[in-house]
């Protein structure tokens, strides 16, 4: 039987041997190929780059496919060449090492860089070391063993450097920014009010809540104070299915249909009723327990009377059993269901009699937190709460209806979950955002986006507020994670060197996160002014740059430039007006990732545009303006402050050439027009050399500009009023504009993906009834128009939005 089969095979062999190309048959078809793809792309050019465009410069483009055709059959003609003459061992090593070294640095260039990193000088090492080790050395000549001791030296001087280069940790910015809220002569009074980042008068109690079946933390094991039910999270949780699902449900010993609910909470010792704030962690490894890294939150905010919950969600975040699938998908929702079906336990264990919490929590006062996707999740829990049945399948009714005054989100996520494929929208609530610009892991101040979907609907008071922090990073809000904002190996990227001590960036949380609870919660508005401008409770704060926005509900604003395309019109049918501006437009506000989804003003001024001219920037408001307080919205703009200096260039030196030629024409006398020639020739080489000298003090001051912090923006801002009356304040009266605040996210920074920087805006407040400090005889109730002057400095680009009175 066996032989039968063989000599089957064998005819088969045979057969196919007979059915293979021949030398000449594959010269044949290699022939016809490239005559086929020559002629469809010489037919299929010449329609795109010839006749339809109807010229004959296509041709030369024609010719450079062909030509650039030729060079990649070359090219591959040379790759089998050198694959032919390399080592068959390379061909197992190299593909190998390419995937395990890119699985370990796949971002960016790292893919491939550090796989030829690895093979050139592993590569080197061994081969020195092979050849000077083998039984064979003997036969090697002198330069054969200097080549190999080089080679050796070699692999193990760029072995250990890239060594020490991931275990180095960064450097410091080389140039500090000026601070320029510090620069400014003004500061507000400060807060007399005890420091929020302070332990408060109430004695601490601590206890945990759970399924009392954990399998790893006992916290939530055998040692919970009150048990609780598991409930069915699967239909706002996707893909707990397959391999990863089972190795999920076999870590935790549950699926998406029984998920617990485990909570720490701190709270204070007395009778109550206290206001409560849960808090969620964000992304990490399931494996790296998030939810204990809030505990200096929740002793502080329990000892100022407020009860405080960190709620644990680890059973839904990444892990490596990821890898082999998808993970869960879709689960940021599933966070911010899982904070208000906590919330929904607080309330019956506040309404058992004899329970430990009875009567104890204030419901009239209620705050959800989140960091990073926590941070999205606090604000999807606002607006889930208020509904009825859950967006993406109205099998899930809600019935939550909490009285939930204040939203904190820090360095948080946004839009990862978008029911009806929208950003999610959040109304009437305290709102609190949190970011570090050297965040390694958020790298976009993505909360501004949610910041500006915060809308203020009836006539409760409300504020919101954006708080950008220089020199904080993502994971140091949470004393679990640390000052790495990734896991090994793409942690040793980040530049820890730069990031501002742990200990500061945690009272930077403490003091805004307690001060927000305080105002919103307790009620003691003394604290507000402190999220309008920091210097109000700098003493509070760790020494570093911060940026304030904010808003209140009963703001009106006046211009936004949302309204349409018309760069001469405003949202409330007021007009604008410029005069000798090198920058002017209106668009979409980027940002390191996406846009903040909001339109602004762009409007930059440059000198050397309009010498003996005034850049100015007026807006003119369709009614008389009556209020105690205006604001605008403010950042510096990246980008050339005079695009058009090239083409205002060449259309001046070709005015100065035709009058030289018109000056020319007009002299009668050939020896006057030699010697006006002549004399024309000089005072142009002069002016040249002039405007040569010019452009090199130009390019010096440029290169000594990088070697220092710019200085802050400012500028003069007049209003007139009714009767044509002015005043005019600088915009520095209240604070300089700080300039964006470049970072460095990773210590090499050819690899970073994004920006250095973005446009973060700061709000500026202009106290109307001070306009008569400088004219007496202007009308603060009769405001007409205001006028953006830039006078102060010679060059810049801004970005104006928002314009309220209040």
């Amino acid at each position: 039987m066996i032989k039968f089969f063989k000599r089957i095979w064998k005819a088969i062999t045979n057969f196919l041997r007979k059915l293979k190309p021949g030398d000449v048959a594959w010269k044949g078809a290699n022939k016809a190929i490239a005559t086929t793809a020559a002629i469809i792309w010489i037919i299929g050019s010449a329609m795109m780059f010839v006749i339809q465009p109807s010229t004959y410069f296509g041709i030369a483009m024609i010719a450079l496919g062909l030509i650039i055709a030729f060079l990649m059959g070359l090219s591959g003609i040379l790759a089998r060449l050198l694959i032919k003459s390399m080592n068959k061992g390379l061909f197992w090593v190299i593909p190998g090492v390419f995937f395990l070294m890119s699985f370990v640095f796949g971002a960016g260039s790292l893919s491939w860089k550090f796989p030829v990193f690895v093979i050139v000088f592993a590569g080197a090492l061994g081969a020195g070391i092979f050849t000077l080790i083998k039984p064979t050395r003997s036969n090697n000549t002198l330069i054969q063993k200097i080549v190999a001791l080089t080679g050796s030296l070699i692999g193990v001087a760029g072995l250990v450097w890239g060594l020490i280069w991931l275990m180095d940790t960064g450097f410091k910015p080389e140039v500090e920014h000026i601070n320029a809220a510090q620069k400014a002569e003004y500061k507000p009074a400060h807060i007399q009010m005890p420091n929020p980042s302070e332990p408060g008068d109430y004695e601490v109690e601590f206890l945990t809540y759970g399924s009392g079946k954990d399998k790893h933390r006992d916290e939530f094991g055998k040692d919970v104070a009150i048990v609780t039910d598991s409930i069915d999270g699967s239909r706002l949780l996707g893909n707990w299915k397959g391999t990863t699902g089972k190795l999920r449900t076999w870590y935790w010993g549950f699926d998406d249909e029984a998920l617990p609910i485990n909570g720490r909470v701190w709270y204070p010792k007395g009778e109550g009723p206290f206001p409560i704030a849960l808090i969620v962690h964000g992304n990490h490894s399931m494996f790296d327990f998030s939810d204990g890294g809030y505990e200096y939150l929740g002793k502080l905010l329990a000892s100022q009377g407020i009860i405080t919950v960190s709620v644990d969600e680890n059973f839904i975040n990444s892990g490596w059993t990821d890898f082999i699938g998808s993970g869960l998908s879709q689960e940021n929702d599933a966070r911010g269901w899982l904070l208000l079906e906590h919330l929904r336990y607080w309330r019956k264990w506040n309404d058992t009699d004899g329970g430990i919490f009875n009567k104890k929590v204030d419901f009239e006062n209620v705050a959800v937190m989140g960091h990073s996707r926590g941070g999205e999740a606090a604000a999807v829990a606002g607006f889930f709460n208020r509904l009825t049945y859950y967006p993406d399948n109205a099998k899930q009714e809600f019935d939550f209806n909490f009285n939930i005054k204040a939203v904190v989100a820090i360095a948080p996520v946004d839009g990862q979950y978008k029911p009806a494929n929208i950003p999610t929208p959040l109304e009437n609530v305290n709102y609190l955002v949190i970011h570090g610009a050297n965040d390694g892991d958020v790298q976009s101040f993505a909360g501004l986006r949610q910041y500006e979907r915060v809308a203020f609907t009836d006539s409760t008071e409300y504020f919101k507020s954006a708080v950008y922090v220089y020199g904080a990073n993502h994971g140091q809000f949470n004393t679990s994670w640390g000052n790495r904002d990734a896991g090994f190996p793409f942690g040793a990227l980040l530049n820890v060197d730069a990031l501002m001590p742990m200990e500061e960036q945690l009272t930077v949380g403490k003091t805004y996160i307690s001060a927000f609870l305080q105002t919103t919660l307790q009620g003691k508005k003394e604290y507000q002014p402190f999220f309008k401008d920091y210097r109000a409770g700098e003493d509070w704060l760790p020494e570093t740059i911060y940026l304030n926005q904010y808003q209140a509900s009963d703001w009106k604003v006046l211009v936004d430039f949302e309204e349409d395309l018309d760069l001469t019109t405003t949202s409330s049918q007021g007009t604008v007006e410029t005069e000798n501006l090198t920058v002017w437009k209106e668009k979409i506000v980027g940002m390191k990732w996406g846009n903040r989804g909001t339109r602004a003003a762009y409007i930059g001024w440059d000198s050397l545009a309009y010498e003996a001219d005034t850049a100015r920037y007026k807006i003119s408001f369709a009614e008389e303006i009556d209020a105690s307080v205006m604001t605008f919205e403010l950042s510096e703009a990246k980008g050339s402050t005079y695009p058009d200096k090239s083409r205002d260039k060449k259309k001046k030196e070709a005015d100065e050439k035709n009058e030289e030629e018109n000056e020319a024409n007009n002299n009668a006398d050939e020896e006057e027009n030699n010697n006006s020639d002549s004399n024309d020739n000089e005072d142009a080489e002069k002016e040249g050399n002039e405007n040569g000298e010019d452009k090199d003090e130009d390019e010096e001051k440029d290169e000594d500009e990088e070697k220092k912090a710019p200085e802050p923006l400012d500028f003069s801002i007049t209003f007139t009023d009714n009767n044509g009356e002015q005043s005019t304040i600088k915009l520095s009266d209240y604070s300089y504009l700080q300039r964006q605040l470049s970072v460095d996210v990773l210590k090499n920074t050819e690899l970073q993906g994004t920006g250095k920087s973005e446009a973060v805006y700061n709000t500026f407040f202009v106290d109307l009834a001070k306009l008569k400090e400088t004219n007496m005889n202007f009308d603060t109730a009769s405001i007409k128009s205001v006028e953006f002057v830039f006078d102060q400095i010679k060059k810049g680009v801004i970005i104006l939005d928002k314009i309220a009175v209040h």
